[in-house]
């Protein structure tokens, strides 16, 4: 074997450039066709480029030459692992850590796999047998926080995140991780103080296109700025402008600053027109300014000074002649209205309510759902409508700027049912009342209310008590609709 061309290939390989290693790996293959070393680190490469079948082949061969070497026996787990296939993956995870067991990365592996199969004991278990093997694995104290906050023990929770942190002090998801969790649990001025730490993260796409921009003015961080300008930026989802807009008002109004907010989303028909708030897009020129920040870190500030949470802005601008159209088509279906959604098409994880507990809903015939979710799958009408009482437009939002006819309709029903999306805060901003069906481990925003919100006077939280279990939620609403609403029935 030719040592330069295989120090070139291994460069390559650990510079991410695999195509280019993977030709290398196969000149060298040519005239050494069964060159362990070469071999197990082509099978790797083809694994990287998602060519399993032959990489597979490969593999095999290498554990015919050698089937008790520990790299091997690691990056075929590592192989099985990336294709799902969890149970060869753990068998050869264990054999290649009783060859060397001082590779705690085998035992971590495993416990990442039982944690992506929600076997959270056994992953707890497994990360801490990582970290017997090596101390100092943050990776290992981070994933049991992250396990025993999916069961719900947040308590467990942050003292893992906490020591993940301790080991290394630059472990920006960590940081993210704790904070998030010390917000849940109303821990709120450290929280905000850690969660600065998500603009380090490489999840936050937000804060490398930040970077771009090249901002020169400082960062405001609750100093006096009487008479000055300050820029804040939007970052993350629908569901944060909406909730953290009502900030810009405190600014104008308790800090006497002209605001400038620039939009990552095209919603500036959101906004009204005010004084001294401008709302500008990311194709507009950024206009002058003394101080800028993000919309996220004004809670944390503002509340640092005060203690409190401002209530909310109706900001949201009226579209009259929508109104009316809304108001006229509605106006035909008689009786108590209520709107509905199940997720969105950015609500990943436990946050998704299946669209089957809403058949404890609709099973009351004399209210009318009407299904408030963009591009919802007509398919699944036939699961929640047995009654005929549940409607669908089609066209909401498709020939109207975004969210225009949601706003609309929302003005028109008595009550809205929702996931937790960008939804729950645009209702609960238009002062409807809203109830929010949450996950055991909900979004941080939601903090660890049982019923109340603190940011919204009109928003009720139903959140389950038993991971998954949607039944008793929807079964108290059911009883709390024919409560609250008596008149309809």
């Amino acid at each position: 074997m030719e040592e330069n061309y295989f120090k070139a290939a291994i460069s390559h390989h650990r510079n991410g450039n695999w195509n280019k290693a993977k030709e290398i790996y196969e000149h060298i293959l040519k005239s050494d066709r069964d060159n362990f070393l070469v071999l197990q680190n082509y099978g790797t490469v083809l694994s990287q480029l998602k060519q399993y079948k032959l990489a597979k082949n490969i593999f095999e061969k290498c554990l015919k030459i050698n089937s008790k070497d520990s790299l091997l026996l690691y990056n075929y787990a590592k192989f099985l692992q990336d294709q799902k296939i969890f149970s060869e993956a753990i068998k050869f995870y264990e054999k290649s850590f009783k060859e060397n067991p001082k590779n705690n990365l085998s035992l971590y592996n495993i416990g990442n796999i039982y944690l992506q199969e929600s076997k959270f004991i056994d992953a707890i278990n497994y990360f801490k047998k990582s970290i017997d093997t090596n101390p100092k694995n943050f990776y290992a104290y981070n994933n049991i926080g992250l396990a025993y906050k999916k069961m719900g023990n947040f308590n467990e929770a942050i003292k893992y995140y906490k020591s993940a942190i301790d080991i290394n002090n630059n472990y920006v998801d960590g940081h993210t991780n704790y904070a998030t969790m010390l917000l849940t649990m109303n821990k709120l001025e450290l929280g905000f103080e850690e969660y600065e730490w998500r603009k380090k993260s490489k999840v936050f796409s937000d804060y490398l296109n930040y970077k771009d921009l090249s901002i020169k003015s400082p960062i405001w961080n609750g100093e006096k700025i009487s008479g000055q300008k300050i820029l804040i930026l939007s970052e993350q989802g629908i569901g944060d402008l909406i909730q953290f807009s009502r900030y810009l008002f405190v600014l104008r109004d308790e800090y006497n600053c002209k605001v400038i907010l620039r939009l990552k989303q095209n919603l500036s028909h959101f906004f009204k027109e005010e004084r001294d708030i401008k709302i500008i897009s990311e194709e507009d020129k950024i206009l002058e300014h003394n101080f800028h920040n993000h919309l996220a870190s004004l809670p944390g500030i503002i509340y640092k000074k005060n203690k409190k949470f401002p209530k909310t802005v109706k900001f949201i601008k009226e579209n009259q002649k929508l109104d009316e159209k809304w108001k006229n088509i509605l106006s035909k279906y008689k009786g108590l209205k209520i709107g509905i959604n199940s997720h969105s098409t950015a609500t990943v994880g436990e946050r998704i309510i299946p669209i089957e507990n809403f058949n404890y809903l609709t099973d009351l015939s004399k209210v009318k759902f009407f299904i408030i979710q963009k591009d919802f799958d007509k398919k699944k009408m036939n699961i929640i409508n047995n009654n005929s009482n549940v409607t669908y437009f089609e066209d909401i939002d498709k020939n109207v700027k975004p969210f225009e006819d949601t706003i609309s309709i929302i003005k028109n029903l008595d009550l809205v049912i929702t996931a937790d999306t960008s939804l729950a805060h645009l209702s609960a901003t238009l002062n409807k009342n809203t109830w929010i069906a949450l996950p055991l481990v909900s979004d941080w925003r939601w903090f660890n209310s049982e019923k109340k919100s603190i940011w919204y006077e009109n928003a009720t939280l139903y959140k389950q008590k038993k991971i998954g279990n949607w039944e008793n939620i929807f079964k108290n609403m059911k009883e709390d609709i024919k409560k609250n609403f008596k008149n309809f029935f």
